[in-house]
């Protein structure tokens, strides 16, 4: 009888055992909080240099945006895009993995955006460009990018 005893407490410690290490396994990733942003103390900036009235703003280094693919849940939404050639296509990745946008025919490539990272691609060329995500190759689209008007 005793032996009885001893064998239904070793099974129940291996239940326990198990039961507590399986707990510390979550099914779905957390979600982590985006880095806090930081913020200059105004005691630390720099003056802002003045423009004159014959002096022109500066212009921003790069064109704006003027499409936009969200990289979400494994897709490229939208996984079709076209674009006028000079025009920019922004891809940010909101998925919890990181993926790229990867030209199958080597005109562009991200390289691995992370989650909430943004990547812009300026078209000059026009023509029709399949992408893909290098890391998870089945994800597909297309950017088509048309002749500027002239």
């Amino acid at each position: 009888m005793k032996f009885l005893t001893y064998f239904f407490i070793a099974i129940a410690s291996t239940l326990l055992v198990i039961l507590l290490s399986l707990s510390s396994c979550s099914p779905t990733p957390q979600a982590t909080p985006p880095p806090p942003a930081v913020m200059d103390h105004p005691a630390t900036t720099q003056p802002q240099a003045t423009t004159s009235p014959t002096q022109a703003p500066p212009q921003p280094s790069h064109p704006p945006t003027t499409a936009t693919v969200k990289i979400h849940n494994f897709k490229f939404e939208p996984a079709n895009v076209t674009i006028v050639a000079g025009e920019t296509v922004q891809f940010i990745n909101v998925d919890e993995e990181p993926h790229t946008a990867t030209s199958t025919e080597g005109t562009f490539n991200s390289k691995a955006l992370d989650t909430n990272q943004t990547w812009n691609y300026t078209a000059n060329q026009p023509g029709s460009f399949p992408y893909i995500c290098s890391i998870h190759p089945f994800m597909k689209g297309t950017l088509t990018v048309t002749p500027k008007k002239t």
